[in-house]
């Protein structure tokens, strides 16, 4: 009698043990697809629907807002990382500036940070904003080149080639605040895009 219920106890500890699989987190966010944002302290992962973290707890992941220009209102509400396409948005401060690009379901970087924004993916595709520098003159008190900062804007692939670029150039002026610029192109169904020119009217596009 001793042994069956030494056995009893023996199964239910090995079951609550077993039944346990990631400890103490800050915050758990429900499923979007497949996978699940959870926090710890400071830092962000991603769990699968059998409780795997499969990305692991790390700081650049990127919480959405509400201005990440995709035409889902998931993404609009969200307040966590979002994988979409199996991709995900990570940032990497370089001098002063925040630049974004995207990990895999994996956590492996795909696209290396190189955007000055970048929204999520939407049936395959996403819009980022790459700073383009145009030298211009030559200051010869200064010995330096005289260089004119420009924005530009493109949708990607999920392997980050270029798919499309998109007409609103505009110009820039770096500064040291960290804000990403703001979008001026959005997703508006799965295969059109809306673009703001200069007079600030809006172009739609079939891609």
């Amino acid at each position: 009698m001793r042994s069956l219920v030494f056995l009893f106890i023996s199964l239910f500890v090995c079951l609550e043990l077993n039944a346990q699989i990631i400890e103490e987190v800050d915050e758990c966010f429900p499923f979007q697809g497949y996978f699940a944002a959870i926090k710890s302290g400071d830092k962000w992962g991603f769990i699968n629907r059998e409780g795997e973290l499969v990305i692991k707890f790390r700081s650049d992941l990127v919480i959405s807002k509400s201005n990440q220009n995709v035409c889902n209102a998931e993404f609009e509400s969200a307040t966590h990382p979002v994988i979409s396409d199996n991709r995900c948005l990570i940032k990497k401060l370089k001098g002063d500036v925040y630049y974004y690009g995207y990990i895999n379901e994996k956590g492996v970087e795909i696209i290396e940070p190189q955007f000055l924004n970048a929204s999520h993916f939407m049936n395959g595709f996403a819009i980022v904003v790459k700073l383009a520098k145009n030298v211009i003159g030559f200051n010869e008190i200064l010995n330096k080149d005289i260089i004119a900062y420009k924005l530009e804007e493109y949708i990607i692939d999920v392997n980050g080639n270029l798919y499309m670029i998109l007409n609103n150039i505009r110009n820039y002026v770096p500064t040291k605040n960290k804000s990403a610029p703001e979008f001026h192109s959005k997703f508006i169904a799965p295969n059109l895009i809306a673009v703001q020119g200069k007079k600030g009217k809006w172009d739609i596009y079939n891609f």
